[in-house]
């Protein structure tokens, strides 16, 4: 039978490579790569493979990687939890506007916009519901993350020791 021994818990301790020069020069260009690459699917998901599951995906991805190697929240003010609702509202607003406007549920609206820096663009309304699920899924996928990372056992068994 094992025994079981309190062990007082200690404060939080740094993650076990936050310490890690390699990962942390590595992580930096890592991190700036796949953020880049996560927007350009959210910019272009409405018209091409993509979007904003994939983009919050990659987001998330990069977040818990600036974490693991740097010990700190890269959204060190905002709770990614509340990042869910937010997303939710913005993409049920953007189906039911068209519905109050007499057209079906989540018809999307497009044209077209010309700029010097990307030139004759297509905006649609799809985007705005991208962004949400961008940012439900950020919430939820750093919301999980952050609960298995924030693990601290506070019993021993007799072998751990």
């Amino acid at each position: 039978m094992k025994r079981k021994t309190k062990v007082q818990p200690s404060p939080t301790p740094a993650p076990p490579l936050s310490g890690d020069p390699v990962l942390r020069t590595v992580s930096r260009a890592a991190f700036a790569l796949i953020m880049l690459f996560a927007l350009l699917l959210l910019w272009r998901g409405h018209n091409a493979p993509g979007g904003g599951f994939i983009a919050g995906l990659m987001t998330a991805c990069a977040l818990i990687l600036h974490r693991m190697s740097t010990g700190t929240d890269a959204l060190r003010r905002v709770n990614p939890i509340t990042l869910i609702p937010i997303g939710v509202a913005l993409s049920f607003a953007t189906g039911l506007v068209p519905y109050l406007l007499g057209k079906p549920y989540l018809k999307t609206d497009y044209g077209y916009l010309t700029t010097p820096l990307t030139g004759e663009f297509e905006w649609a309304t799809a985007m705005i519901f991208d962004i949400g699920v961008y940012l439900v899924v950020i919430g939820a996928g750093l919301g999980i993350a952050y609960a298995l990372m924030d693990v601290n056992p506070q019993e021993r068994v007799q072998e751990d020791q």
